[in-house]
């Protein structure tokens, strides 16, 4: 092999591992948000109108480095009969006094002040993932259809959205897990 040829090689091998790293890089300072949305607590409300409420527990992680700071959640569910409906967001004060019923009507109070997912300070992160309740209201005319799937929007500061899409809701959540994630006690059913 003459002596250009192989410094010719060199130079490509360089040139195409220095974009390789770049790229890379790049890919990997991209935040990559997996989650887990556990079956949510469905109720009823009236706040100005009548609203079916959801109360989601989520635990979201963050497979790359960078961390990644939300700003708001959006929810839209998807119906077995291929219609879909996209759920408005309960803020504010009054939420934190919600208190819920079991089937032997049992009162509880999840602490939604402390357990709020956006009430932490903190971003979801590759060391330390984010948790915590989001609280949404629907039409109650979808009381009696079947959800087939639960889209989870995460808005980030920057203007990004994070999806995660949940489709086996019909598996039962271990409630002593939530009871252990959340911080309060669930009341015998």
């Amino acid at each position: 092999m003459d002596a250009k040829l192989i410094v010719a090689i060199i130079g490509v091998i360089f040139g195409i591992s220095g974009w390789t790293t770049f790229f890379y890089n790049h890919i990997t300072h991209i935040p990559k948000i997996k989650g887990r949305i556990f079956s949510p607590i469905v109720g009823q409300i009236k706040i100005e109108k009548d609203y079916r409420t959801f109360l989601f527990y989520l635990y979201l992680t963050n497979n790359r480095k960078t961390a990644l700071r939300v700003l708001d959640y959006e929810m839209e569910l998807k119906f077995t009969d291929g219609t879909t409906e996209k759920l408005e967001r309960f803020y504010g004060n009054g939420i934190y006094n919600f208190t819920f019923s079991t089937i032997n009507n049992n009162a509880f109070n999840p602490k939604l002040k402390e357990t709020l997912i956006y009430n932490k300070q903190h971003p979801i992160d590759q060391k330390e993932p984010l948790h915590g309740f989001v609280l949404f209201g629907g039409s109650l005319d979808s009381f009696d259809k079947d959800i087939e799937t639960y889209k989870l929007t995460l808005l980030d500061v920057f203007g990004k959205t994070h999806n995660i899409i949940e489709s086996n809701m019909d598996k039962k959540i271990n409630l002593n897990l939530l009871s252990d994630l959340a911080g309060f006690d669930i009341p015998q059913i």
